[in-house]
């Protein structure tokens, strides 16, 4: 949760730092941006939500069971949670950014009729913030993504190199 708090900060520190430049921009100069941020949400929910289905039917499978499980089945299932639990935040933030995305998509071009006066520098200063922070949010998820794997194949080669030299030892 602190992170996303840090990056609501940095978003507002850019805000006001780039308030002069956020008050030229209007919704084009963002559009791109959000096609974007749209289109890598979209894959990374799923892609993630592919691989926590695929790779992890044993922990999805004890959460709907609720039989006794064994020791070992216990240190798995905490292996397996905790890795589970930082992809299902990678998945909840793709998912929070599509939805944001396309309710600035849709609101858009709603509010171009409907807000006038100085309430339009205000709207930009927010339209700014928003998408600043939504950016930053899928850029920390794409990196979060890369870390995984990256931990991940750690992981997977040390079980391997664990698992020659037990054999050699037999």
């Amino acid at each position: 949760m602190i992170k996303y708090i840090a990056l609501t900060i940095i978003s507002a520190i850019a805000t006001y730092l780039l308030k002069d430049t956020a008050s030229s921009l209007n919704y084009s100069a963002y559009k791109d941006t959000l096609g974007a941020l749209l289109n890598i949400s979209s894959i990374i929910f799923a892609i993630i939500g592919a691989w926590i289905a695929i790779i992890y039917p044993r922990a999805i499978g004890r959460t709907f069971k609720g039989k006794n499980i064994s020791v070992n089945s216990l240190n798995e299932a905490d292996t397996d949670a905790n890795y589970l639990s930082e992809l299902v935040e990678i998945v909840m933030v793709s998912a929070i950014v599509l939805m944001a995305v396309l309710s600035l998509q849709f609101l858009a071009p709603i509010a171009k009729h409907l807000i006038m006066g100085n309430w339009i520098v205000h709207a930009k200063h927010t339209a700014f913030f928003v998408v600043s922070l939504l950016t930053l949010s899928q850029l920390y998820a794409v990196f979060r993504v890369i870390l995984a794997n990256y931990f991940f194949l750690n992981d997977l080669r040390k079980k391997n190199v664990d698992s020659k030299v037990d054999t050699l030892h037999q």
